[in-house]
């Protein structure tokens, strides 16, 4: 399996590749699809394969006998034929794409629905509204607090609160003031330990905004080397992290991952019909295992080889380790894709991540921007690890499926007597032994967008 952690002895090239096999964990299917077209116009020795292949494109490509002299890459190509697709692919009949998702809302509706399930008061969620308000398009607070606060009567420092819980709401790095808050709150939302990241970005930006590489190096004695990789790493991250939200963009989501159920139980596959296949350019093969080949094109080559051995390989390790969590999570939640909503149970990254022996930020990161079909329509990853809500007896429910059973329970009340919250208290404890506080109960209904039992009775 590849390795997908950072130490301090890799060479500069090696932290480089990890860093770009991570960075296609999080990438969504079109990103995925534009990096690798991207890394094909940069790396001549790769190149697109159509996915039904012609008849010459079973040929192999064989090694000079006057090849003597065996290295890593010339034992990479004894493996892997020039024709083999790389892609990560299952042969299954695919379903249909007409059942797709329309995403409308905009990044503050985004935000107000993360809010309202969010552990705010009543005073709180008030404030975060302020907040979100003055959120702009690209997901940067568009006021200082100082002008937030004379404008509702707040003060700084209850707004710098609520701030930074807005700032732990997806996506990750909204509500920052300046990039370097956004890259700050992007690398916390990661959980990754980079000290030297972290010194440089908080204690330095304005030099690395410059790039003085320089004055980086006088100023924190840190190898030039290492502060490059600081410079490699930041791409990454996104400095507009809510313009995937801009209001004039309508996109449809197609899922990554299908959950069908057979005969056989639930079936599982990735949907990989967009994402290219590649193969090793056969002229530069054939350029490379030539005996009259210069040493200066050769290891040109082979440089270019050992970058596309590792892009094909961190693809193959993107789908493998998508299709492993995807599994998981049809295997913690089963009931939910056996019976539907009420049954999906809360599930933590942790749990998933100890499952199939990985790092939790590799579950987080893969699980970013993917969707999964599953027989009760589609959804986010992210989805399937509601947090809980204990009960005084059985085992704990999402707060997904203590919000269908209220919706239901005002779905069927009495029009001209509507529940009020404490009445719906009482019902979830009496019914289904779960014991919520009314205010949690006034929280859920907001987040549903369900009125008041006063204001229910007067639409009547």
């Amino acid at each position: 399996m590849l390795e997908l952690k950072q130490t301090q002895k890799l060479s500069p090239v090696l932290t480089q590749q990890l860093q770009q096999a991570i960075k296609l964990l999080q990438l969504s299917r079109l990103e995925l699809v534009e990096a690798i077209e991207l890394e094909v116009q940069e790396n001549p020795i790769l190149e697109l394969i159509d996915k039904e292949p012609k008849e010459d494109s079973q040929e192999e490509v064989t090694r000079e006998e006057t090849v003597n002299e065996k290295d890593d890459v010339t034992e990479w190509l004894e493996r892997y034929s020039p024709s083999e697709e790389y892609a990560y692919h299952e042969e299954r009949e695919r379903p249909d794409y007409e059942n797709m998702v329309r995403k409308t809302h905009n990044l503050r509706d985004h935000l107000r629905l993360q809010a309202g399930l969010a552990e705010l008061n009543h005073n709180e969620r008030v404030i975060a509204e302020w907040i979100i308000e003055n959120i702009d398009d690209n997901g940067y607070l568009a006021y200082p607090l100082s002008e937030i606060s004379g404008t509702s009567g707040y003060s700084e420092e209850v707004l710098e609160q609520v701030l930074k819980k807005i700032q732990k709401l997806d996506p990750p790095g909204v509500g920052a003031r300046d990039l370097r808050e956004c890259i700050l709150i992007q690398y916390e939302a990661r959980g990754e330990k980079d000290p030297i990241f972290e010194d440089i970005i908080r204690s330095f930006f304005d030099l690395f905004q410059k790039t003085n590489l320089k004055e980086l190096v006088k100023r924190t004695g840190y190898p030039v080397e290492k502060i490059k990789d600081v410079f490699e790493k930041v791409k990454g991250y996104d400095p507009k992290p809510g313009r995937n939200f801009a209001d004039e963009y309508i996109t449809y989501v197609v899922p990554d991952v299908f959950v069908v159920k057979t005969e056989d139980g639930l079936e599982i596959f990735l949907n990989d019909d967009e994402i290219p296949d590649l193969r090793m350019n056969r002229y530069y093969v054939d350029l490379y295992l030539n005996k009259g080949t210069n040493s200066t094109t050769k290891n040109y080559i082979k440089k270019k080889i050992t970058q596309a051995e590792w892009f094909i390989k961190s693809i193959q390790q993107r789908q493998k380790t998508l299709y492993s969590v995807a599994k998981s999570i049809v295997t913690f939640q089963e009931e939910f894709f056996e019976k539907g909503l009420r049954f999906l149970k809360p599930l933590i990254l942790k749990d998933v991540a100890q499952d199939i022996n990985v790092h939790e930020s590799t579950v987080s990161r893969i699980t970013t921007n993917k969707y999964m079909s599953t027989p009760h329509g589609i959804f986010e990853l992210k989805f399937f690890f509601p947090t809980g809500i204990n009960k005084e007896e059985g085992r704990p429910l999402s707060t997904n499926v203590v919000m269908d059973l209220i919706c239901e329970m005002v779905k069927e009340e009495d029009k001209k007597n509507p529940l009020t919250d404490d009445e719906i208290v009482s019902l979830l404890k009496g019914r289904h032994s779960i014991k919520i506080a009314r205010r949690t109960v006034a929280k859920y209904r907001d987040a549903l967008n369900i009125s008041s039992s006063r204001e229910r009775g007067l639409l009547d």
